[in-house]
């Protein structure tokens, strides 16, 4: 089966589709050899700017898959633990892990074993 291409209207349609407002999207096409990745940094940045304003409030971090986090294991954990390191919650809308990723226990093992995946 050949992987599907991405397609960031696809992504997109995705994430208004669930109630995340064209405003609050950072979205770029970049090549895989890029590794500066300034929406993806402008994204967190917002996000907590959001929950230094409001502590109280949960903050969710949306991505459409979580290949999107990085692209070897050490990328895909550190942003998902700099999130929850700063009280933010992430949530992936596509496999393999869709929803709120829990950073405890089973939740952490899984996002790791999901991790290691993508490395090979």
């Amino acid at each position: 089966m050949l992987p599907l291409p991405q397609e960031l209207q696809s992504q997109l349609d995705a994430l208004i589709a669930h109630g995340i407002g064209r405003g609050k999207v950072f979205s770029k096409k970049i090549s895989t050899r890029v590794r500066g990745r300034s929406q993806f940094d402008a994204a967190l940045t917002l996000a907590r700017q959001i929950k230094a304003h409001a502590p109280h409030c949960r903050v969710i971090f949306t991505v459409y898959e979580m290949k999107h986090l990085g692209r070897d294991a050490i990328e895909l954990t550190a942003p998902a633990d700099h999130l929850t390191a700063h009280g933010l919650v992430l949530k992936m809308l596509a496999r393999p892990l869709p929803g709120l990723h829990d950073p405890s226990g089973p939740g952490r093992m899984l996002f790791g074993f999901f991790a290691a995946m993508a490395e090979t």
